[in-house]
């Protein structure tokens, strides 16, 4: 297996497993009587652990290199963790092993991000590569879930995690020596700190909580919503979960590239209007088919490509690590934000109330974004030399 195929395999192998936890646990916490706030956990304690790990991952990645090393442990950990699953019985022991899984899993993004961006100048072009391997990754594995679920034991659905966390392990295990490592940066690195201290990532950091508060305090629900509010299958959500995967392999090959020809803000603004049209919408709409029509559009794509792209115009080759960890430490934080806002409003009210608040905050994470989001002056590589790379 070459370099780049490897790459892309254990990127889908790493993010599969995720796929699983989002879009099915859920649902069998919800059967095991689990309260919304405690299902909102198995989204919150993980983004917690990412918000200070992933950084850290991050910093190992720039400081020696060996990305192998750290995917590793985290595929074996993702194992491990499905293994565990089928002798688990309560709600909480099912989030305490989420957690310890997400200690590790914390390492994906920033690693394989770094790993892109590091080796191919057009950013918007290598993130889009990689988010394309890691949706291919979700959605097999939701797709998979989601016919297993619907027919089979829910003991079936662990052991596919399983699978995809040891397969990702051998090939890491036997990939080409130089295929997960990095050569080591010469520039002088600024430190955690000193990113904090620019303007530019300090604000992109929190624009990436707000639109991410917005959106995950609701979906993080929505497979929930789909079946036990508005009486969907589970084979239902989980090709539902496989659409918006499907389809954001697709926007992310599109995206990538859109972000290097129009800029980052303009992308990014539109993923936060587009999030705010979603949620009015979908307020007002109930039927089944055009809810899950409306879910599977791909419009996180818009926002992930373009920050991510932001952040590696804003860091050199040696903090790209440690910022693009601190990108997913802001991302991870509104991720698990979201959730706990949603969790409490949908056990005080319904889950119709989570909608109302996802609408209100993507509102202002468009007017915050026009005013306040910054691009750093973009080189034009001419066509020519594009073509070489």
């Amino acid at each position: 297996m070459n370099q780049r195929l490897t790459v892309q395999v254990s990127t889908a192998l790493a993010f599969g497993p995720t796929g699983i936890i989002w879009a099915f646990l859920p649902i069998h916490l919800r059967s095991l009587n689990a309260s919304y706030l405690l299902i909102a956990l198995v989204s919150l304690i993980p983004a917690i652990e990412t918000i200070g790990l992933s950084p850290a991952w991050g910093g190992i990645l720039d400081k020696t290199g060996r990305g192998n090393k750290i995917l590793l442990i985290s595929l074996l950990a993702q194992g491990i963790g499905f293994s565990v699953f089928p002798f688990l019985q309560s709600p909480e022991e099912f989030v305490l092993v989420v957690s310890l899984m997400g200690l590790f899993s914390s390492s994906f993004i920033p690693v394989y991000a770094a790993m892109a961006t590091l080796t191919n100048r057009q950013y918007g072009r290598a993130i889009g590569g990689f988010w394309t391997a890691a949706l291919l990754g979700y959605a097999s594995a939701t797709m998979l879930g989601g016919i297993l679920y619907q027919y089979f034991p829910v003991d079936t659905l662990f052991l596919l995690g399983a699978i995809y966390g040891y397969a990702g392990t051998v090939v890491v295990l036997f990939a080409p020596r130089d295929a997960l490592t990095l050569t080591r940066s010469l520039d002088i690195s600024r430190g955690y700190w000193g990113l904090l201290r620019q303007r530019n990532i300090a604000i992109l950091c929190l624009l990436s909580i707000t639109v991410l508060v917005s959106t995950s305090a609701f979906n993080s629900f929505f497979t929930l919503y789909l079946v036990d509010v508005l009486n969907g299958s589970r084979l239902t959500a989980g090709l539902a979960a496989t659409g918006t995967t499907v389809l954001g392999v697709f926007a992310y090959r599109l995206v990538g590239p859109l972000n290097d020809k129009v800029g980052r803000k303009p992308v990014f603004m539109l993923g936060a209007a587009g999030y705010a049209a979603y949620f009015t919408i979908l307020y007002f709409v109930t039927n089944v088919v055009i809810v899950t029509v409306l879910w599977i559009l791909p419009i996180y794509p818009l926002v992930q490509s373009a920050s991510t792209a932001l952040m590696s115009d804003y860091t050199s080759g040696a903090d790209r690590g440690k910022g693009l960890g601190l990108l997913e430490s802001a991302i991870s934080l509104g991720g698990g934000l979201g959730p706990l806002a949603g969790g409490l409003i949908a056990d005080a009210a319904q889950l119709q109330a989570v909608i109302v608040f996802s609408l209100v905050v993507a509102l202002a994470s468009v007017a915050s974004s026009q005013i306040l989001l910054k691009e750093k002056p973009r080189i034009i590589i001419p066509s020519s030399m594009r073509a070489r790379t």
